[in-house]
């Protein structure tokens, strides 16, 4: 038997470590791109925007990042996963070669890019969850996807450091050129190797096709029959909005996303801010040390997936109690670090070494809320995905918007309590969102997972309660 399935992973793994180059190299190259002076030397143009056009370049990309979240999840289900990131990986690159064209006209048109650059984005998370449906054995998909997912850990460990580098010897410029050129490797691989399914693979030996399966989730690898209509998107949407264990599941994105996001987009500044000292390889110097929270979480995650498969395994825990432990562990350490960081600026070793604590239990969130997702709706993971992914970033765009408003001398706060206050709302807000996974999050396949439109009325889906994970018919 080869291995095809984990080709498949590791090709995933590096694609979604491009999708975040993409994503975040202008949080960094914005650390040289605005200033007042001109280094001839070295050909570095920098341009004097002002605060306010700079919090629009840096949430600009979450602006079209959250439109075609709910329909890039349901074009994958519709067209395959293959398809619709494969597209949307290809156009963000065409945009990062343009970027800095565009800035050297206006941050103006950076900003129109950037939300182009989202929208091009904007499935690749919802288009995910198919795949993963189609191509992993149950009892190894919590491996399979904290690995697969961790790609975009690797994103920020890479990516800030290298961009210091690029600044520090080439300038800002370059950045966007040798992110781009990487990323439009990796589309080659993607078309080349990866297929919709296992039993369309050129690659996948007769041996692992059969292995695969005969030991995946059967009702979330097989569609409805081929009689029933899939009904219109906005009656999916609508059913899930109705749900208050979607809304749990919501509450969880947003909260994760708020930490996420004030790191990832405002981590660079923050550190130029407080943190680096001195001119000589600055950048570098900022690099390295943002790094090292999203290097943590790369790690663990890897951890936390063998252990999620292990205990579920042995029968120590019920698959929807592991989500829920794995969750608090991605939500709990994580309210923790943001506060304690913003009263440790004055020594910024510790600073980031706090941070760097919260971000490693982060990376139990594939075996917790995303799991969830896939265990309350297998057949409509992607767009269920989308919702959540796209509330969730709505603090992507609010992060930037947020901070610099804080740390605004014009606010009447110092910029160190600004930093306070706006690291303690990712405290609060990961408190609540997971005490309330802990006592709602769902425990089996829902309602809005097996609507169809065919004549015929369904009054019963087979199901999995995931309890006692033994199988449960629901009366739907």
């Amino acid at each position: 038997m080869n291995y095809m399935r984990w080709v498949v992973s590791v090709i995933l793994f590096i694609g979604l470590f491009c999708n975040y180059m993409l994503r975040i190299h202008l949080d960094f190259a914005i650390t040289q791109m605005v200033g007042n002076s001109t280094d001839h030397s070295k050909s570095i143009i920098q341009y004097n925007w002002s605060p306010f056009e700079k919090s629009w370049v840096l949430s600009s990309y979450f602006y079209g990042y959250i439109l075609l979240q709910i329909p890039g999840g349901r074009l994958a289900e519709r067209f395959g996963t293959r398809n619709v990131l494969g597209i949307s990986m290809l156009g963000s690159v065409a945009v990062s070669y343009l970027l800095p064209v565009l800035a050297s006209l206006s941050p103006w048109a950076v900003v129109a890019a950037r939300i182009i650059q989202g929208l091009f984005l904007s499935p690749t998370y919802p288009s995910i969850p198919p795949l993963f449906v189609k191509w992993t054995p149950l009892h190894e998909r919590s491996k399979f996807v904290s690995f697969s997912y961790s790609g975009a850990n690797l994103g920020p460990v890479i990516t800030f450091p290298l961009c210091g580098l690029i600044m520090d010897s080439a300038g800002w410029q370059m950045v966007f050129y040798t992110t781009a050129s990487i990323s439009l490797v990796w589309c080659i691989f993607w078309f080349v190797f990866v297929s919709e399914s296992p039993e369309t693979n050129r690659w996948i030996s007769e041996e692992e096709l059969d292995y695969i399966m005969k030991n995946r989730d059967q009702g979330a690898a097989t569609r409805v029959n081929e009689e029933s209509k899939e009904p219109p998107l906005l009656k999916i949407v609508l059913e899930m909005l109705k749900n208050p264990k979607v809304w749990v599941i919501i509450a969880y994105d947003f909260a994760f996303c708020w930490g996420l996001y004030a790191f990832l987009v405002m981590g660079p500044t923050f550190i130029d801010t407080i943190a680096t000292h001195g001119d000589e390889n600055k950048y570098t110097q900022n690099g390295l040390l943002t790094m090292m929270p999203f290097l943590a979480q790369l790690f663990c995650c890897q951890i936390f997936g063998v252990v999620s498969d292990l205990i579920i395994a042995k029968g120590w825990v019920s698959r929807i109690n592991a989500q829920k432990i794995f969750a608090s562990l991605t939500l709990i350490p994580s309210a923790v670090a943001p506060i304690a960081m913003g009263f440790l600026t004055a020594s910024p070793l510790y600073c980031v070494l706090v941070i760097t604590v919260g971000f490693a239990f982060a990376g139990a969130t594939g075996c917790g809320g995303i799991q969830n997702i896939m265990l309350m709706a297998p057949n409509r993971s992607g767009t269920f995905l989308g919702i959540s992914n796209g509330f969730g970033n709505l603090a992507g765009a609010l992060t930037p918007m947020v901070a610099n408003w804080l740390i605004d001398p014009h606010t009447g706060l110092d910029p160190i309590t600004g930093w306070r206050v706006f690291f303690a709302a990712a405290t609060v807000l990961n408190v609540l969102s997971a005490a309330l996974f802990l006592l709602f999050a769902g425990d089996r396949q829902q309602k809005f997972d097996t609507i169809m439109t065919n004549t015929q009325q369904r009054n019963e889906d087979y199901s999995m309660d995931c309890t006692n994970n033994k199988p449960l018919l629901l009366q739907i």
